[in-house]
């Protein structure tokens, strides 16, 4: 049976070309593409459906690490040893040039999620001889990270440093405003459309926090309700050591071309409790002074999974909903089983404030915290700075909508 997907190393090839001639001319050529009509397969919905799940993941921890760096999460100094790139420059100052290659690496795993997720759909409604299970699961996952990749483009691009949105098939510029309307209709067919219960409870979490992000707070309340709970365990990115996590390969420990906000070495110092969700690990400068920074240790190898929504965050929205509902007793006790989820002592009081600071915190190195600031009228830099990352010049100049 031909194999569809063969990697191979350029020196092996040389060697086979060399010693084993008759070998290889008995070999079928190596192909490293998989031909479109042989994925119309029922044997091949489980390898369109983990598709869709890498392609997520790999435009997961690209778009949060740069989101991070916009943030008030990060900060880029050149007295870092290997920080160097004038990308990630730009992108913490939010002077952020139309040409900048690392948003495009961000920007275009985007694009090709969105893709495999619909063509997920596409295919499955064409295909014959699935069997009602995988067929369920697949239009779950079509629809699940379609919509997400829908919310990512709303939430974290832009056509202008406040107006954000995306594009979708080389068409017209979609503000963030109806991305999100469209994410939505994705996110309700995929709670539809859940296998099982728990996958319903992570769809509704995610609807939950793009009506929260848009501050529509009844719809929120209602999503969040039929969200996740304790123990649900975290829905997340995976990464291998094919498949690195960008946190880690660029704003970790891999290379920190990033550091993190002194604030955070301010929580752990006050509560040393708080590296349970507070990971950090120093690195000395390379400025006479010797000046100690800190790298986020949360992803401390290549693999470690992100997590895109947990029970913790349900219940921190709850709260947030809670408080500003009049209601800072349950949001106390909502913030508390967070809390105590990490072994970290109580507080006797929460107020939106609080809120504020406890999901700095705990959705720490998580891509929610430029969201955040937005909402909360936080934002760091100067008026005219991108809020969002733009755009780039590989999408304006190859869509004939700009």
């Amino acid at each position: 049976m031909k194999r569809f997907l063969v990697f191979i190393t350029l020196a092996a090839l040389l060697l086979l070309a060399s010693a084993c001639t008759e070998f290889s001319n008995s070999v079928d050529p190596v192909i490293n593409q998989v031909p479109d009509d042989r994925l119309n397969d029922a044997a091949q919905v489980n390898f369109l459906i983990n598709g869709v799940q890498v392609r997520f993941a790999t435009a997961l921890t690209q778009v949060m690490t740069l989101s991070s760096g916009l943030s008030d999460e990060f900060i880029f100094d050149a007295r870092v040893p290997n920080a160097t790139f004038p990308t990630f420059r730009d992108i913490d100052q939010g002077a952020i040039t139309l040409d900048n290659n690392s948003v495009d690496g961000a920007y275009n795993p985007l694009g090709e999620l969105r893709f495999f997720a619909d063509d997920l759909i596409r295919r499955v409604g064409t295909i014959s001889g699935v069997d009602a299970a995988t067929q369920k699961r697949a239009l779950f996952t079509g629809y699940l990270y379609g919509g997400i990749a829908r919310y990512l483009y709303a939430a974290y691009f832009g056509l202008n440093p406040a107006d954000g949105g995306g594009v979708i098939d080389n068409g017209p510029f979609i503000p963030s405003q109806q991305m999100y309307d469209l994410a939505l209709e994705k996110l309700q067919l995929a709670v539809t459309n859940a296998p099982a219960a728990a996958d319903a409870r992570v769809a509704n979490s995610i609807i939950a926090r793009l009506h929260l992000v848009r501050g529509n707070f009844a719809a929120a309340r209602t999503a969040a309700t039929a969200g996740m709970v304790s123990p649900d365990p975290a829905f997340q990115g995976k990464y291998s050591t094919l498949s690195t996590n960008f946190y880690w390969q660029q704003a970790g420990l891999g290379r920190p071309q990033y550091v993190a906000d002194a604030r955070f070495l301010a929580y752990v110092t006050a509560d040393p409790a708080e590296k349970s969700r507070i990971a950090l690990s120093p690195i000395t400068g390379n400025d006479a002074a010797k000046t100690v920074f800190q790298r986020q240790a949360k992803y401390a190898t290549e693999s470690t999974p992100i997590d895109f929504m947990s029970w913790q965050e349900n219940e921190l929205m709850q709260a947030e909903l809670d408080v500003r509902g009049g209601n800072a007793g349950a949001a106390l006790t909502r913030v508390n089983a967070v809390r105590a989820s990490h072994t970290l002592a109580a507080l006797a009081a929460i107020d939106l404030d609080g809120i504020y600071v406890e999901r700095d915190k705990e959705l720490f190195v998580t891509g929610v915290r430029l969201l955040d600031q937005r909402r909360f009228n936080k934002f760091h830099l100067p008026a005219g700075s991108w809020q969002f990352l733009p755009i780039t010049d590989d999408e304006r100049n190859n869509n004939p909508n700009f």
